[in-house]
C-alpha cells in the first residue's frame, strides 16, 4: 500500500506533534522544500548577483537615460523656480563663499600654495578648483538620504526604478559645476591668463568623483529610508570632510604622518589632479588616478547592489 507524506501543517491540525528542534536537520530530510521554493530561492540569488555585474548596472541605467534626464531637468528647474534671480543663485553662492574663504585664509591666515610670490587672485582661483569638486560631491551626498523618502508616491509603484534619483541628482550637481567652471574661466582670463589646454583633462579627473558620489549616494538613499536621522549625521560628516580635504591648502604642506591619513580620502587626489590640469598645465597623476578610479568603481558597484537589494522593503517603511 503506497504511503503518502503529510505536511507538517496538516500534522499540527491533526494533533500530530512536530519533530523536535534538536532533530531539525532530520526533519528537513523528511520534509524537503518544494520544487517551486527551490526555483524561487535560486532565482533570488541570481537576481541579487546580477546587481554586482557592472555591465548590467550600466545597461540598466542607460536604458532609463530619458527618465534620468527628465528628472534632472525637473530638479534643475524646480530648484530656482519662483525665485527673482533664478540661475544667478548658482553663480552668486560660490562667488560669495570664494570671497569669504579667500579673505579668511589668504588675508587673515596668509596661506600660500607655494613658496614663491603669489597674488590673492591666484590663491582664490586655485582654491576655487577644489571647491568645485567638493561641491559636486557634497551636493549629492547631503541630499541622498531624502531622495527616496521625499518621493513616497514613486515608492509605491513597483515598476518605478528608484535608483535613478541618485543619478539625476548627480546630473543636477554636474550642471552647477559647469556654471562654476564658467565663472572660473572668466576669472582666469580677466585676472591671470588663458586657461591651459590641460583643462581638457578635467572630465577624466571628474570620473572617479562621479563614481564615488553615486555609490555613496545609493547607500545613503537606502539608509535614509530606515534611519530617518541619517541626514543630520551626513551633514556633520560632510563638514568634517570639507576641512580634511586639501581645498584651502596644498597636501605638500601637511606633515608626513597626517598626510598619509589625508591621502586615504578619495577626494584628495581628485582635488590635486584638478589643480594640476586647471592651474599648473600638468596632466593628472595617472598612477593615483587609476588607483582612485578602481576604488571608486568598486564603491559605485557595491552602493548600487546595496540599494537594489534593500529597495524591496522601501514600500513597507515609507
Amino acid at each position: 500500500m503506497p504511503t503518502h507524506r503529510v505536511s507538517p501543517a496538516l500534522n499540527a491540525c491533526a494533533g500530530v506533534p512536530h519533530p523536535p528542534v534538536d532533530n531539525y536537520p532530520r526533519a528537513r530530510e523528511a520534509y524537503p522544500p518544494r520544487h517551486s521554493e527551490v526555483l524561487e530561492s535560486n532565482w533570488l540569488q541570481k537576481d541579487e548577483m546580477k546587481y554586482l555585474n557592472p555591465w548590467d548596472m550600466l545597461c540598466s541605467l542607460w536604458g532609463r537615460r530619458e527618465l534620468i534626464w527628465q528628472l534632472a531637468k525637473r530638479e534643475i528647474q524646480g530648484r530656482y523656480r519662483a525665485t527673482y534671480l533664478g540661475l544667478l543663485w548658482s553663480i552668486l553662492t560660490p562667488l560669495l563663499l570664494l570671497v569669504i574663504y579667500t579673505f579668511v585664509f589668504a588675508v587673515v591666515f596668509r596661506a600660500r600654495w607655494g613658496d614663491g610670490p603669489e597674488s590673492r587672485a591666484e590663491f582664490a582661483l586655485t582654491m576655487f578648483c577644489g571647491m568645485l569638486l567638493f561641491t559636486l560631491f557634497s551636493d549629492v551626498v547631503n541630499r541622498s538620504p531624502f531622495m527616496v523618502v521625499s518621493n513616497p508616491n514613486y515608492v509605491k509603484k513597483v515598476v518605478f526604478p528608484l535608483e535613478v534619483f541618485v543619478v539625476s541628482g548627480l546630473i543636477g550637481a554636474l550642471f552647477n559645476l559647469l556654471i562654476g567652471l564658467g565663472v572660473w574661466m572668466v576669472g582666469m582670463i580677466l585676472l591671470m591668463h588663458a586657461p591651459p589646454l590641460t583643462v581638457l583633462w578635467l572630465p577624466v579627473v571628474l570620473l572617479p568623483v562621479c563614481l564615488t558620489t553615486a555609490g555613496v549616494g545609493w547607500v545613503l538613499a537606502s539608509l535614509g529610508v530606515f534611519i530617518r536621522d541619517i541626514g543630520q549625521a551626513v551633514a556633520l560628516v560632510t563638514q568634517v570632510l570639507f576641512f580634511i580635504t586639501p581645498i584651502f591648502y596644498s597636501i605638500e604642506r601637511v606633515p608626513y604622518p597626517y598626510r598619509r591619513l589625508l591621502e586615504l580620502n578619495p577626494l584628495t587626489h581628485a582635488v590635486e589632479d584638478a589643480r594640476r590640469v586647471m592651474m599648473y598645465g600638468l596632466p593628472p597623476n595617472w598612477g593615483m588616478w587609476a588607483a582612485t578610479l578602481a576604488g571608486s568603481a568598486v564603491v559605485a558597484l557595491l552602493g548600487y547592489a546595496v540599494f537594489m537589494k534593500s529597495k524591496r522593503a522601501f514600500a513597507d517603511v515609507v
